[in-house]
């Protein structure tokens, strides 16, 4: 089951990459790790649940790191 849910994440960031393009990655590791939270914490798989929870935060840190930044170019 744990190798289908990877599978899964791995499909989900490659549709994101074809869809949006760079911008996909985001979205595909934010959709990834809600789907490995999910899994984890249904399965009581600790380690997968910790590494899904330390991947949405760096993804959300990122997104907002790239707001400020935008906001700060004057776009």
């Amino acid at each position: 089951m744990k190798n289908n849910i990877l599978i899964t994440m791995g499909i989900l960031v490659l549709l994101g990459i074809a869809i949006q393009g760079v911008f996909g990655i985001i979205t595909g590791v934010l959709l990834s790790a809600i789907l490995g939270i999910i899994y984890g914490a249904v399965k009581r798989n600790k380690q997968f649940l910790h590494w899904s929870v330390i991947a949405l935060t760096i993804d959300i840190l990122c997104i907002i790191f790239f707001y400020f930044c935008l906001i700060q170019s004057g776009m």
